[in-house]
């Protein structure tokens, strides 16, 4: 058993806007370091990102992540460790404020490659009915 997350936020500025050019650039080594940690098992590629975002009609300044972990404490242990966690902490440098659930998790296979319409899916019931087996956030843990 391993655990899915999807966590998304909606950017203050076009990806090409030099405001975000920070954020833009660490991307390549912040994906790299996650999928170094040994915990990781598996993040969708940015063009099937891309795609599947802009085919629930997203524009480029929404962003998400969907990847599968063994554990949530995997996932706890990258999201807020020095790899990410200096780059979430500045978050509201780059994205704006959302009162909202950004972040879900669920339970699925180890094999399991989620989508980004599962993943909605995921959230509207965390959003729905709060943290449940099926869906949940940090505070669930």
């Amino acid at each position: 058993m391993a655990i899915a997350q999807m966590n998304w936020g909606r950017m203050k500025y076009a990806p090409d806007n030099p405001r975000m050019a920070e954020f833009m650039d660490s991307l390549p080594s912040v994906y790299g370091k996650a999928e170094a940690h040994p915990g990781f098992i598996w993040r969708m590629p940015d063009d099937e990102a891309a795609r599947q975002l802009a085919a629930l009609g997203y524009d480029d300044r929404f962003s998400a992540t969907v990847s599968v972990w063994r554990s949530v404490e995997d996932l706890r242990e990258y999201t807020f460790g020095p790899d990410h966690g200096s780059y979430y902490d500045r978050r509201a440098e780059w994205f704006e404020e959302i009162d909202e659930p950004q972040l879900v998790i669920w339970d699925v296979e180890d094999t399991a490659r989620p989508s980004f319409k599962e993943a909605f899916d995921r959230l509207k019931l965390l959003k729905a009915d709060g943290n449940s087996s099926g869906s949940y956030s940090w505070s669930f843990i």
